[in-house]
């Protein structure tokens, strides 16, 4: 008896929490009002710890197998990053830009025109088909991952950036390690990533 009330208190009280948090539907007026906020930043401080990667190449027979490990692995440090939804036209003139910056040093006068023809090559090579405006069929919105650049204490920043170490690397069956690997301030400041379907 005491079985069926615990039950049916449950039950109640599932009744009331899922009402609570019901989903209402949003009008497309609202939504468009939604996506024409800005994006979202993150910042993060990471303290990751790996006990161990084993990389197994398996042969005919479980004697024949061998395998290699990276043990211990930390990864420290600091970023930030901004997520954007970017339309077709935005998504266009921030590749370019960043693509003239890269092409500058060869391209020199042309290079905003390069980059332009590299930007569209590039897009149309992933299967987001534009036309020599960068706009097309394909051409929908794009999400940008951006590390940004942080300004007026650049040196504390890059001393904070990621650092990745792996304590040691040893072969399977009695292997001696190889040594260790660091790669020290893994600084992202000023990546850029764009993300889209095709």
């Amino acid at each position: 008896m005491k079985l069926i009330k615990k039950s049916a208190i449950a039950l109640a009280l599932s009744a009331v929490s899922f009402g609570a948090f019901a989903m209402t539907s949003i009008d497309d007026a609202a939504l468009s009002q939604v996506s024409g906020q800005d994006g979202v930043s993150i910042a993060a401080d990471l303290n990751i710890n790996i006990g161990s990667f084993t990389y197994t190449d398996k042969g005919a027979t479980a004697a024949e197998n061998g395998s290699v490990s990276f043990n211990n692995i930390a990864v420290r440090g600091a970023f930030i990053m901004q997520i954007d939804v970017l339309a077709a036209a935005a998504f266009n003139t921030d590749a370019v830009g960043s693509l003239a910056v890269l092409l500058a040093p060869t391209s020199g006068a042309t290079a905003v025109a390069d980059a332009t023809t590299l930007a569209i090559a590039t897009s149309n090579a992933l299967g987001r088909t534009v036309d020599a405006t960068g706009l097309g069929p394909d051409a929908g919105d794009v999400v940008r991952f951006a590390f940004p650049k942080v300004t007026g204490a650049e040196s504390l920043a890059h001393n904070a950036s990621m650092s990745i170490t792996v304590d040691s690397i040893t072969t399977g069956n009695g292997g001696k390690s190889f040594g260790s690997v660091a790669l020290k301030n893994f600084d992202l400041q000023g990546t850029k990533v764009w993300m889209f379907g095709h």
